[in-house]
């Protein structure tokens, strides 16, 4: 069977794919991968033999939705691969998947996720939910479960067998490591005696973010026990926010200025001693290398994109986890209020963690009561600390997309 697989989100979207991507391939389909940068560019490294097409527009951007057909050549591709299955991205589609569905007119059967519980929509004009029910190969799950699971039931669907539970597991080739290994001798470092970490701030991910002045104190805390130089990945405009955190008084390298390609990261990722950051690509990209990973989780999706094994994930308790990082209030404390005793705890714990994923959670402090006013309509927030009190339900808009339950 020839089977075209939509999966144009982040990269580390992509790689908890890999395992189904790889059934798929084990049982003799013809395969087309459909993905957007840098996915595309792990995609190349990983999977050589199969059909790629990189998607060139954001199917997420406001300005996609107002071109005149914005994926033609991608569309173009998909009918002269011919596909006798289309495999729909995230639970919750996006516009690409919108706009193929619309093209084909369901011509070709679609493989896909549905959900019956409340969620915000990926980015689709129509209700996710509607467009779900035409599915040929329709898998109901919970919104919270983890995407690796929800992979793992869709690849078992469409085979008809039950996949065995793995994680995924990523080489760099022969290429991509001696890249690397000329960074690491270029910086004096050794393989096996670094961290990677990705903690830098920017725009866009401020409910992922720790803050600056918390990994600073972190690393300074921790690193000089080990010496074990830290190597810092990120995007160009996280190096400044990057270089700061360096100030503190342990070994380290900012490589965030001029990213090494994703095959070098993913080579510089096999080659550290494991990853130190934030929910990221880069902390798939390690933890797909078999190394430990020791990062933070806001809130947004929470429980959804932990890593497949051997990782330590640190979280703040919050009722209003799985807002889609629709934050309705004026600071993230579903992140920033993660302490650093906690965060030393979980580093001391990593030497040890098994094969799966140990979380460590940050209670509320008693003095901060959340309230969650209703699905849909908003939040209301009150924080207990005789200062102000402050309403957050007028935030209508973003919470009206909520597509509630279908009885």
């Amino acid at each position: 069977m020839k089977i075209t697989i939509s999966s144009p989100d982040g990269l580390g979207d992509f790689i908890l794919r890999v395992p189904m991507i790889r059934a798929l391939q084990a049982d003799g389909h013809e395969l087309q991968l459909l993905l957007r940068r840098p996915a595309a560019d792990l995609a190349k490294e990983v999977f050589p033999a199969l059909e790629r097409l990189e998607i060139a527009a954001d199917p997420y951007h406001a300005e996609t939705r107002c071109k005149k057909n914005p994926f033609l050549k991608e569309q173009l591709a998909i009918e002269k691969f011919r596909p006798d299955l289309y495999v729909a991205s995230l639970f919750a589609l996006n516009f690409f998947d919108e706009v193929w569905f619309e093209h084909d007119q369901w011509k070709v059967p679609v493989a896909g996720f549905s959900t019956s519980d409340a969620f915000w929509p990926s980015g689709t004009i129509a209700d996710p939910v509607t467009l779900a029910e035409v599915f040929r190969i329709n898998v109901q799950v919970p919104v919270a479960l983890p995407e690796l699971e929800k992979n793992r039931l869709l690849g078992s669907a469409i085979l008809g067998r039950d996949l065995p539970h793995e994680s995924p597991r990523l080489e760099p080739g022969e290429e991509a490591l001696a890249m690397a290994r000329e960074i690491l001798q270029r910086h004096g470092l050794r393989e096996g005696e670094y961290w990677i970490a990705c903690v830098g701030s920017r725009s866009g991910i401020v409910m992922k973010d720790w803050g600056g002045e918390n990994w600073r104190a972190f690393f300074a805390d921790v690193i000089p026990r080990g010496k074990r130089p830290v190597v810092f990945l990120g995007n160009p405009k996280e190096w400044e926010s990057i270089e700061r955190i360096r100030n503190a008084n342990f070994p380290s390298i900012n490589l965030a200025s001029d990213p090494p390609p994703i095959p070098v990261s993913l080579a510089l990722a096999s080659l550290s001693c494991g990853y130190v950051g934030r929910d990221s690509g880069v902390m798939h990209l390690v933890a797909a290398t078999d190394r430990p990973v020791l990062a933070t989780f806001g809130g947004g999706h929470w429980g959804r994109f932990l890593p497949g094994a051997r990782a330590v994930a640190v979280t703040y308790s919050v009722p209003c986890r799985g807002c889609d990082f629709a934050c309705a209030f004026d600071r993230p404390y579903c992140i920033r209020d993660i302490g650093l005793p906690l965060m030393v705890r979980a580093w001391q714990r990593l030497p040890s963690v098994g094969r799966n994923v140990e979380i460590f959670e940050e209670e509320s402090l008693p003095d901060v009561e959340f309230s969650i006013a209703g699905v849909p309509g908003g939040f209301a927030f009150r924080k207990k600390l005789g200062i102000r009190k402050m309403e957050s339900a007028g935030r209508g808009s973003i919470f009206e997309r909520i597509f509630p339950r279908k009885e």
